[in-house]
């Protein structure tokens, strides 16, 4: 990212993609505000650059009230990478109605809030890039990922929209859809035999890292990526082409 000048907000900042991307940022010389529930060791950081936010992402109000001191700390925020996210993979059959709402309201719901909290000020500004995730499973989907699939093909819906309406306003909108990687939420969930099994199917011979995807995101933040909206990033080895 060239220009440093402007905070970006990271939801689900504290472990996995989150975590990595907000290191990343801070190690450019990027102001963060980094949200989530469980900030794991960002509190114990000691960085003017970093300012936390215990915060649920489906709290709409807790958003606003984070951008609105963001902005008035850090000046402006020139980009947004909404993280937050649960994988909670069950049969078809077994997934009950609070199993679908939860899933909707933090994969799907909460980025909805996140990206309306953000953008008037980027409106504002004309300058912005928003990030958002998706996964390989919202374009191919496994058995026991049902309610998980259906948000993150929702994601992309929301992304292309999002990008065209802000296209305008010299708005950047994105999504980054990983492969499997090596990060707590797939391990909360899969056996360590199944990630193995992973890394030996993919083309390049391991599964992707947190600084893969994280990597990505940086791209997708920077000036670089000034001519970039409303794409699908697929991190995933080459393990899914099409």
């Amino acid at each position: 990212m060239s220009d440093t000048t402007g905070a970006v907000l990271v939801t689900g900042a504290g472990s996995g993609i989150g975590r990595n991307l907000t290191g990343q940022l801070l190690e450019q010389g990027t102001p963060v505000a980094a949200c989530d529930l469980n900030l794991g060791d960002l509190p114990g950081i000691n960085n003017p650059d970093l300012t936390t936010f215990q915060l649920d992402t489906r709290d709409k109000a807790a958003l606003a009230n984070a951008v609105d001191e963001t902005i008035g700390r850090y000046g402006t925020i020139k980009g947004m990478s909404a993280t937050a996210g649960i994988f909670r993979p069950k049969p078809f059959f077994d997934i009950s109605v609070d199993d679908w709402d939860e899933h909707f309201a933090i994969n799907l719901k909460a980025v909805l809030f996140s990206c309306q909290a953000v953008l008037p000020h980027m409106i504002e500004n004309r300058r912005g890039s928003i990030v958002l995730w998706s996964s390989g499973l919202g374009r191919s989907p496994q058995p026991r990922t049902a309610q998980y699939a259906a948000t993150k093909g929702g994601v992309l819906g929301l992304m292309r929209t999002l990008a065209l309406e802000a296209a305008p306003h010299n708005v950047r909108v994105n999504a980054i859809s990983p492969g499997i990687a090596d990060t707590p939420m797939p391990h909360a969930v899969m056996p360590a035999g199944t990630m193995e099994d992973r890394a030996k199917d993919n083309p390049m011979g391991r599964i992707g890292t947190a600084e893969d995807m994280a990597n990505a995101a940086m791209f997708l933040l920077s000036d670089d990526a000034s001519y970039t909206t409303g794409q699908d990033f697929r991190v995933n080895g080459g393990i899914s082409l099409f």
